[in-house]
């Protein structure tokens, strides 16, 4: 019994700690560029925060060009040190980087580490961007409950298939085991999150197809269309998933 009490006194302190420490303010910096304002912990290297936003304002006009829509006029980004803080902030505890709307982005310092710098923020740029879109071609006065209903419908693999594109997170088909022996992932597997994680190493691939194939207007239109295959290109997922692998077969040589 006195054991048992122990542990709750215990878990309760703990919870009591960690209450206070969450309340805490965390000390932050910020730094202004021509359309981005950066707000992030005073314990990250400020340089590493010079280095995103340059990446960033780059791609501004690159990716407004590309999906043919204008971001936001200035857009915040905030850039955590703790996880606990990304997720106080965002409600996200396993990502480490989404937007709140068109004109805010979150990142987690640590997404920093195994891969470019540049990637990572370029790729929720344009998830930002890609909203805009879509926000741009509703009726208005905007009716912002049918939209978000709506928008639930946008397909994973050419929500995040586009980000990857435009950010140049390029994997080469032949070191990905799930080619081997000519078989490929279907878009049914692709749009499904808890099948892993094969859209963030297939979408850029996904998107050079449409691409080449088809032409920016058409990328512009299926997106517009929320991803309607039959409509936008006359193609069934089956259909699409055997053009994307005779593509990718081509052009990279896989046997």
């Amino acid at each position: 019994m006195k054991k048992l009490k122990y542990i709750i006194v215990t878990i309760a302190l703990l919870i009591l700690v960690l209450s206070i420490v969450a309340n805490i303010p965390e000390n932050r910096k910020e730094f202004k560029t021509t359309h981005f304002n950066f707000h992030y912990s005073s314990g990250i290297d400020s340089l590493s925060v010079v280095g995103l936003s340059k990446a960033l304002e780059v791609s501004y006009s690159r990716v407004s060009s590309n999906l043919r829509t204008t971001p936001a006029e200035r857009i915040e980004v905030n850039i955590y040190a703790q996880r606990w803080r990304y997720f106080q902030a965002t409600g996200h505890w396993g990502a480490s980087g989404s937007i709140e709307g068109i004109a805010k982005l979150h990142f987690m310092e640590n997404a920093w580490l195994d891969t470019e710098i540049s990637k990572i923020a370029v790729h929720e740029f344009v998830h930002a961007v890609v909203l805009k879109l879509l926000i741009d071609r509703e009726p208005k006065p905007l009716d912002s409950k049918r939209f978000d209903e709506k928008f639930l419908t946008f397909p994973v693999w050419l929500w995040e298939g586009l980000s990857v594109y435009e950010a140049e997170q390029f994997y080469e088909p032949k070191t990905l085991a799930y080619f081997d022996n000519g078989n490929f992932p279907q878009i049914s597997e692709l749009n499904n999150r808890s099948a892993g994680q094969k859209i963030y190493t297939c979408g850029y691939t996904l998107i050079e197809y449409i691409f080449e194939t088809y032409g920016r207007d058409k990328l512009i239109e299926l997106v517009a269309s929320y991803g309607d295959l039959k409509k936008t290109l006359n193609l069934t997922e089956e259909q699409f998933s055997s053009n994307w692998y005779e593509f990718i077969k081509d052009k990279y040589e896989l046997r």
